[in-house]
């Protein structure tokens, strides 16, 4: 039942708002499964204990990208599904990881982005990534944003972006994190000043082990 009206709901928006590949033009997609394969995984991340699903250098990625943050077509996660959860489970097979162990946390955004863009595209990530994984469990309030700094990509200068996340974290509920396994999830990591801001505040808090996902870096 659910998924029949999974479909029904999106043959309305096919419907209201026709969608073109951003590869090709087929219609339909956002990205066709031609331009799908033409993807390449990704094999080098900025920081050791993260993984990316992809590089942002590539063309299609970083349309897709740009249409998640900056466009509201969300719905463009739909047809990444796929190979994101195939990467996510090279992750959790590489750490020899069992979904039990796990907690997902969306890296949070400031409430001025929030506001402008109605949704924290982290934690839409992080329901692609559950799908079918019915023990990973999300948590989307324990890691709280605690100031409203400057967005990372206006800046270019690394040192700057370290500066501009520094104590912008803190863990609100302790036990909930306490002796866990976390993986936390963003959409694109360039310099990993981020992640590295949330991962200290989270061992700070107690977690047995951090890591990192993101759809591209």
């Amino acid at each position: 039942m659910l998924i029949n009206i999974r479909k029904f709901l999106k043959s309305v928006s096919l419907a209201m708002f026709p969608r073109k590949c951003i590869g090709c033009q087929t219609p339909d997609f956002w990205i066709c499964q031609k331009c799908l394969s033409t993807i390449p995984k990704s094999f080098e991340n900025p920081l050791p204990w993260s993984f990316s699903a992809f590089e942002y250098k590539n063309r299609i990625i970083r349309k897709a990208v740009w249409l998640l943050k900056f466009s509201k077509k969300y719905s463009v996660l739909d047809d990444l599904a796929y190979l994101i959860n195939r990467r996510f489970g090279e992750l959790l097979e590489k750490e020899k990881l069992t979904e039990k162990e796990l907690i997902l946390i969306p890296i949070p955004i400031t409430k001025r982005s929030r506001s402008v863009r109605g949704y924290n595209q982290s934690v839409l990530i992080c329901k692609i990534l559950v799908r079918n994984r019915e023990n990973v469990t999300i948590e989307d309030s324990v890691l709280v944003k605690t100031k409203n700094h400057l967005p990372q990509n206006k800046i270019k200068n690394r040192n700057e972006r370290l500066n501009n996340v520094k104590n912008s974290f803190r863990v609100k509920n302790i036990e909930r994190v306490k002796g866990k396994i976390i993986i936390l999830v963003d959409d694109v990591v360039t310099t990993g000043a981020t992640l590295k801001e949330a991962k200290k505040v989270l061992v700070e808090a107690g977690t047995k082990k951090v890591l990192g996902f993101s759809i591209a870096h």
